[in-house]
């Protein structure tokens, strides 16, 4: 040891030693070379380090009379990463050489020590591959990793949907060949582009697969109803405006307690305000719009009585050919027999959102409690998204499946229901996970392609939907470990995903990427990630990722290993001499 300063270290070497491996006492040392491990031996303790960088440096004081001296000499720089105890390896500074301390080579099994993650021997681990320059098994264990927030990220055909298909088929193969229990678990994996369904046919009797589709029907997704009329849900998913839209929605929510299955009684009372002291030109309109979700047969007749109805400006009321004015409910009730004791069709709970805020809509315009213009494009927007979030969701209090694996595949759905669905079934399933009467001890949330919805750049959104989007996700990394609640995200633009979420993550398996932003959030939001293994990223073969983390004393070079392709995700780049037969 020739330098030591904070925690780097610089070393001569013998110039002979250029060779990458050494035979000694019939065991294999790895040579000196960039990325390897030495010790150096301080005394008893036999201190580990990574080297980092190497160069020769001329020596000036060389004598003419001896032969033996060598005019450069080769140094060495290095970082402590940790110490070995009575055969164990600890992780951490607590050590420092001494100047003139030895350096010596290091065998394997001191390097499979180094990459041994288990706090006991009894520790559970799973297999996910190689270390990349020694090629010795890497085993990470369960708990530090899997009880944390993980992030995946590479460019795509790195190898990033084999490296999460892989943690997750590895963990579940480990629980079902050793019959163990995940009841007290589950798994959401969201899927927005359908490659993960041969995680379901590899383990059918714990994983539940859910295709929606906005096409044609396909299956649903089950909330219940109290997760569903939630005030703050419905502003989300019909991007509701915080000052005018949002209270309109809460007061729906407050007037169906009211009016709960009692629907005659919402639309008699509506009439009697409508045609009252007080009347508006848009009501009749209003509900001529309903007149499709009421019952088949009456539809015309609702039709014509209302088409009777004329608006006069100068009075502020309505005429009809037979009562002339339209003074009070009475006069009105004389020739609207038909539409005041009609009852309505619902074929799912969009209509019944669509026919509450219609009634509202005319309850308190002719109250003048609201502006028609302030919400009428709220309920424009509710009766348009009404047929494609019908398609995906179904409302009722029983009948969720049991299984504790299901994986949401949304690669029929339109834009809308991606953005859309992801963002409500972590909204409620966090809410049920925190509440007292769930049983569940941990919920692991699994987002593929993350950037769809985690993205702070998306034009294409209301900056409200936008904020509140983030915000959830955000108050979930930043609180969620406490509940036991992990989420686990893989994503191809880390610089797209808000830094608060980056930087929250415990655990990170970093492929290729070669975007400058990328590596830039990188170095910012990892503290665990040393130079060395950073100037890796840009140039990783495909299946090679860095593994650094809270759950890892030193960050690894691990080439994952290939699932079989029975159960690899479906993501592998198309062969075009085969297909083209060249």
């Amino acid at each position: 040891v020739t330098l030591v300063k904070g925690t780097s270290v610089k070393a001569k070497v013998n110039s002979d030693l250029y060779q990458s491996t050494y035979f000694h006492n019939g065991k294999i040392l790895r040579g000196i070379a960039i990325n390897e491990f030495v010790l150096m031996r301080k005394g008893y303790q036999d201190i580990v380090g990574k080297i980092i960088g190497e160069e020769i440096i001329e020596n000036y004081n060389v004598s003419n009379e001896s032969l033996e001296q060598k005019r450069y000499e080769r140094v060495i720089e290095l970082y402590i990463i940790g110490y070995f105890f009575e055969e164990k390896f600890y992780s951490g500074i607590k050590y420092l050489p001494m100047i003139n301390d030895s350096l010596y080579l290091i065998s394997d099994d001191k390097i499979s020590e180094i990459y041994n993650f288990k706090k006991t021997s009894k520790t559970p681990v799973i297999n996910i591959g190689k270390s990349m320059l020694e090629e010795l098994p890497i085993d990470i264990p369960i708990n530090g990793v899997f009880n944390s927030h993980i992030g995946i990220f590479g460019n795509t055909g790195s190898g990033k949907s084999n490296t999460l298909a892989k943690l997750y088929h590895s963990l579940l193969h480990k629980i079902i060949t050793q019959h163990s229990k995940i009841d007290k678990s589950s798994f959401t994996l969201i899927d927005f582009n359908g490659e993960y369904g041969t995680l379901a046919k590899s383990f059918p009797e714990i994983c539940h697969k859910i295709d929606l589709n906005t096409k044609s029907d396909g299956d649903k997704i089950i909330f219940s109803e109290n997760e569903f009329w939630d005030d703050e849900l419905l502003s989300v998913l019909f991007s509701a405006t915080e000052k005018t839209q949002k209270p309109f929605l809460t007061h729906l929510i407050k007037s169906k307690l009211k009016y709960d299955s009692d629907l005659i009684s919402y639309l008699k009372i509506t009439i009697d305000t409508m045609f009252g002291a007080n009347q508006h030109r848009e009501t009749v309109n209003l509900l001529k719009s309903l007149v499709p979700l009421f019952s088949k047969d009456s539809q015309a007749l609702i039709f014509d009585e209302l088409a009777k109805f004329s608006w006069n400006s100068s009075l502020d009321k309505y005429m009809h050919p037979i009562p002339t004015w339209i003074n009070n409910s009475q006069d009105a009730l004389r020739v609207l027999t038909t539409t005041y004791n009609s009852n309505f069709e619902i074929h799912n709970i969009f209509d019944e959102i669509t026919i509450r805020a219609t009634l509202q809509l005319i309850n308190s315009v002719s109250r003048n409690y609201v502006q028609y213009d302030h919400i009428s494009p709220l309920i424009n927007k509710i009766s348009a998204m009404s047929s494609s979030l019908s398609k995906v969701i179904e409302i009722k209090n029983t009948g969720k499946e049991k299984k504790p694996i299901n994986i949401i595949s949304l690669k029929e759905c339109n834009q809308l229901i991606k953005k859309t669905i992801p963002m409500m079934i972590a909204k409620c399933s966090f809410l049920e996970h925190k509440s007292p009467q769930n049983l569940k001890e941990s919920f692991h949330l699994i987002i593929d392609e993350a950037h769809n919805i985690l993205s702070e750049a998306s034009v294409r959104e209301a900056e409200t939907w936008k904020d509140y989007r983030l915000e959830l996700f955000e108050e979930i990394i930043k609180e969620g470990r406490k509940f036991g609640y992990f989420v686990t995200i893989s994503s191809q633009r880390p610089f797209d995903i808000s830094p608060t979420i980056i930087s929250q993550l415990h655990n990170y398996f970093i492929h290729r990427l070669v975007n400058e932003n990328d590596l830039f959030l990188l170095k910012n939001t990892l503290s665990t990630l040393d130079a060395a293994s950073r100037t890796l990223i840009p140039t990783l073969p495909p299946g090679g990722c860095i593994v650094s983390g809270t759950a890892f004393h030193t960050p690894l070079l691990v080439q994952i290993d290939r699932l079989a392709e029975d159960s690899a995700p479906q993501s592998d780049t198309l062969d075009l001499e085969k297909l083209w037969g060249i």
